[in-house]
């Protein structure tokens, strides 16, 4: 069984030595695709945080949460939740590999 976000094994090397695969250059500058909040939204997703936990966290109902992880998954380009949180995930992963 194949993850409909993980990338195909044709995936070309582009001149900038970052994976192309279906037109899309990794890794993806997340601060450009989705606002500050979403993103620290997504991020808590990531630690496997439910939606409740998450506004209780930041103060916020779980409408807002919902509204910001829906803006995200639409901004991202992602085909649902799981997708949307697997982009977030691998992007933010080879960023602090690349600070290292």
């Amino acid at each position: 069984m194949t993850a409909h976000f993980a990338l195909n094994s044709s995936a070309a090397t582009g001149t900038d030595n970052r994976l192309v695969a279906s037109n899309i250059r990794w890794p993806l500058n997340l601060s450009e695709m989705v606002t500050p909040r979403q993103l620290e939204i997504m991020l808590k997703l990531c630690e496997g945080k439910v939606n409740k936990q998450i506004a209780w966290e930041l103060d916020v109902t779980t409408a807002t949460v919902k509204a910001h992880i829906r803006n995200a998954i639409t901004r991202l380009g992602a085909k649902n939740r799981v997708n949307a949180v697997a982009i977030v995930a691998a992007n933010s992963a080879s960023f602090r590999h690349a600070a290292v």
